[in-house]
């Protein structure tokens, strides 16, 4: 309600966010004006909720060979999903792959004083890794007209279609992770039965605890409803890349130490 109230009285022109929030605030120190968000995609509608009550947030890219940081969006940037524009002295270009969806999408490469210069008595892990003083990230992407850097997934979790077509999984988890009764997800490449076809094939972990709350509390109508949601969100892609499969999970994925789940425990 207070975030209502704060949104209606700026655009009259009116802040009030430090007196409404204060106690908000003063929980993160009372300081705090930025953030700057990575090891995930941003959700754009959280730049909204933040900075109801006076807190700017953004999106960055970084990797811990980079010292970390690579890319930010500027403060109330307006390019959805970007991880922003190389920082100030840092070269980033792409080694361009793929250009069957009409973008030139390949691997991140970086190149700058914030580099490392190799990983510790690797020399073969180094030369792999850093190539006539270019950074191989092991990220895909692109970089638009104005120069702003878009992920699209991690170069070894590509999957390759038998016509030639490359699909990215996490830009699929990320619309699979909207779904609410999706709790986890993880997309990959499964051969069909005639041993040839690769079926995008959507792994889910329903989120029971919402299931029941709304009134789904067998798994055959946890089931139904989860289809349901799939059917609507391949009407929105390209043939190419629907979801042709699915299977739920009774129990949450494996997952790292930062939470991220392991993809060769999965597939």
């Amino acid at each position: 309600m207070a975030t209502k109230v704060s949104d209606t009285l700026r655009v009259a022109g009116v802040d009030l966010r430090k007196t409404l929030f204060a106690e908000v605030m003063a929980s993160f120190g009372g300081r705090l004006s930025r953030i700057i968000c990575g090891g995930a995609p941003l959700n754009p509608d959280m730049i909204g909720y933040f900075e109801s009550f006076g807190i700017n947030l953004t999106q960055g890219y970084g990797i811990t060979e980079c010292a970390p940081l690579i890319s930010v969006c500027p403060f109330n940037w307006k390019k959805d999903r970007s991880v922003g524009l190389p920082m100030p002295g840092l070269e980033v270009i792409i080694d361009v792959e793929d250009t069957s969806g009409g973008l030139p999408i390949g691997e991140i490469l970086v190149r700058g004083d914030n580099v490392m210069l190799g990983y510790y008595n690797a020399p073969e892990l180094t030369a792999a890794a850093i190539v006539d003083g270019w950074f191989h990230t092991g990220d895909y992407g692109y970089i638009d007209n104005d120069g702003f850097i878009f992920i699209t997934g991690r170069k070894k979790n590509v999957i390759v279609l038998e016509n030639g077509k490359n699909v990215y999984p996490e830009e699929i988890e990320e619309v699979i992770d909207s779904i609410r009764l999706v709790s986890e997800c993880a997309v990959v490449g499964r051969r069909a039965e005639d041993g040839e076809t690769i079926q995008i094939t959507a792994l889910i972990y329903p989120d029971t605890e919402y299931a029941e709350s709304i009134g789904l509390k067998e798994s055959e109508a946890i089931d139904n409803a989860i289809k349901k949601e799939i059917n609507a969100l391949n009407k929105t892609l390209p043939s190419f890349r629907q979801i042709r499969k699915y299977e739920l999970r009774n129990e949450p994925f494996p997952k790292t130490t930062s939470r991220k789940i392991i993809r060769h425990m999965i597939s």
